[in-house]
């Protein structure tokens, strides 16, 4: 009877999770067309990666080497994405080198991140807050959301609590939309856009004015699995567009793992879950492409200054072990070096014509 319960808990959290992130959100009406001055500035967009955030800093990191941040004016990011986006601030603005985010990325164990208390979700993520304090706050000196130096959106999600429908909020170093609070706790909106639902608990925001005293989660989910939308209203805050839009992300296992992530967060499913061929991955990759149609549908005009970059190399990496993560960094920077972003248009073939 205890076994079928755990085998049931496992089915429901993945049903769970399946559910938020395909969840439709907002309706939006029309598409986003910018006109006026001239266009100027490049734009990041990263993606959520949990223990894949090295091979998204890699990326970040080969895009620096070959001279294309020079100019960045606009950065996004959600769930780990989010932690890549504040730390690519502190890189551009000269407060930490690329070895010393090296060296932080390489140093991280799961005990940094979460603890396992008993067989059930979600986990203890205290480690994680005091991890990020350390950095964000200690060694960065960013305390509030505004301290940030690059204007730079950090997506949060609220879930409903019986219909599951939930509302992402961009929340934004400048006033760029009405939801933002520059003096919110930075490292409060990181770790609720880095809690992946169920597994992570939901965490609350302190001192919220323009959003819902509410729980959140991974900002990742539903809308914002590309957190573009704030870039339409950094867009629309200036009067006027960016010139370059480069979507780092990271790649999806080729195998199910899903019974060895459960392992991890401290359940056994007894391998049922990989037996059936259900992949995390795989639901996580539809709601990439999703959300990569739509922000061609959305924003036509900047489908041929779009470039996206994702590693493609043989190894698999689990989402919730962090104790490989300068393998994955020493991989993911081999295969770039000889790869190139590559244009939105060659992963959606049928808006190649659109932005023309």
């Amino acid at each position: 009877m205890a076994r079928k319960l755990k085998i049931f808990t496992g089915l429901l959290i993945m049903v769970v999770i399946a559910t938020i992130v395909f969840w439709p959100g907002r309706k939006k009406s029309g598409s986003h067309i910018m006109t006026g001055p001239v266009r100027s500035g490049t734009a990041i967009l990263i993606t959520g990666a949990a223990a894949r955030i090295p091979q998204e800093a890699a990326l970040l990191e080969q895009l620096y080497n070959r001279g294309l941040l020079k100019d960045v004016v606009f950065i996004s990011g959600a769930s780990s994405g989010a932690l890549n986006s504040v730390m690519l601030n502190g890189i551009l603005s000269g407060r930490m080198t690329w070895a010393e985010y090296r060296n932080i990325l390489f140093s991280i164990h799961d005990s940094d991140i979460f603890i396992q208390e008993g067989k059930k979700l979600p986990v203890n993520t205290e480690p994680l807050r005091r991890f990020v304090t350390g950095v964000v706050e200690e060694r960065l000196d960013y305390h509030t959301i505004g301290d940030l130096p690059y204007v730079t959106a950090i997506s949060v999600t609220r879930t409903g609590d019986i219909d599951l429908k939930n509302r992402v909020y961009r929340m934004c170093s400048r006033k760029i939309n009405t939801e933002t609070d520059t003096t919110l706790s930075l490292v409060d909106i990181l770790m609720a856009s880095t809690s992946f639902p169920v597994a992570f608990p939901s965490v609350s925001i302190r001192n919220v004015s323009t959003i819902p005293d509410a729980k959140y989660i991974d900002g990742g989910v539903g809308d914002d699995h590309i957190p573009f939308q704030a870039l339409l209203d950094y867009e629309e805050s200036r009067g006027s567009g960016v010139d370059t839009v480069y979507i780092v992300s990271r790649k999806s296992d080729s195998i199910p793992e899903v019974s060895e992530e459960l392992r991890i967060l401290g359940l056994n499913d007894r391998g049922l879950f990989d037996k059936l061929g259900f992949s995390l991955d795989n639901i996580l990759y539809k709601g990439f492409m999703k959300r990569l149609e739509a922000f061609a549908s959305e924003a036509p005009d900047l489908i041929t200054r779009t470039y996206v970059w994702i590693p493609d190399f043989k190894a698999d990496f689990l989402m919730f072990s962090f104790t490989n993560l300068k393998e994955q960094f020493d991989m993911t920077t081999e295969w770039a070096v000889t790869h190139e972003p590559v244009p939105l248009s060659e992963y959606i073939p049928y808006v190649s014509y659109r932005g023309k």
